[in-house]
């Protein structure tokens, strides 16, 4: 028997012709896949929506925070709260002295050898703003009927009474005051809780919820 030799450009063109057949396959597998599958619309940001909780809902106020008075970082304690708990040292060190006596101090004296800005520990209303011969220039500002609180030695007083104020809200500056005559700079802040004078260094770290 002849064997017959084929051609060069049959075995091209039967690879071609495979080729193409796989080629119309896959692509219509593929088609169909894609038609069954069903999106319902999402998309990565409405996934992470969906499941997302937020820390503080859209109804929900943000915490209140308790502030100091003042922000320079030159500002010290010139003289502590007087407490009957603290030991003699720290006693002797809350002493107020003026006019031959000495004086439990009731709040904080703070004081700085530049005047500093003094600020709203916690927001509330002006109930007071007066001018005492002694301690210079005070402000009260209600927070609510249990609590008040009272700055004294201002120089200056950006507030008046009545005013509406947010926690951090600047209120003057330090001042002097007859009580501690060395220090230009002052600023006597005192804390009452349900008419209770209370340490101001305490205050900072309580929870306001506790005083309503």
């Amino acid at each position: 028997m002849k064997k017959r030799k084929l051609k060069g450009f049959v075995l091209p063109t039967i690879y071609i012709m495979v080729m193409g057949v796989l080629f119309l396959t896959i692509s219509f597998l593929g088609t169909s896949f894609k038609n069954n599958i069903k999106y319902d619309n999402l998309s990565v940001g409405t996934i992470i929506k969906d499941d997302t909780v937020p820390v503080i809902s859209e109804t929900e106020e943000a915490p209140e925070v308790i502030y100091k008075p003042y922000t320079s970082d030159k500002v010290r304690i010139s003289k502590s709260f007087y407490s009957m708990q603290d030991d003699e040292s720290k006693q002797q060190n809350s002493l107020v002295y003026y006019k031959n006596t000495y004086l439990q101090n009731s709040g904080i004296l703070y004081s700085a050898d530049e005047t500093f800005d003094v600020y709203a520990s916690l927001g509330g209303t002006v109930t007071n703003v007066s001018q005492d011969e002694i301690l210079g220039n005070v402000v009260e500002i209600t927070y609510n009927t249990n609590l008040k609180l009272v700055y004294y030695s201002l120089s200056e007083v950006e507030v008046k009474k009545n005013d509406a104020l947010d926690a951090g809200a600047i209120i003057g500056k330090s001042g002097d005051n007859y009580l501690e005559k060395e220090k230009d700079n002052c600023l006597l802040f005192e804390v009452y809780y349900n008419g209770e004078a209370i340490d101001p260094e305490d205050f900072y770290n309580m929870n306001v919820e506790d005083f309503k």
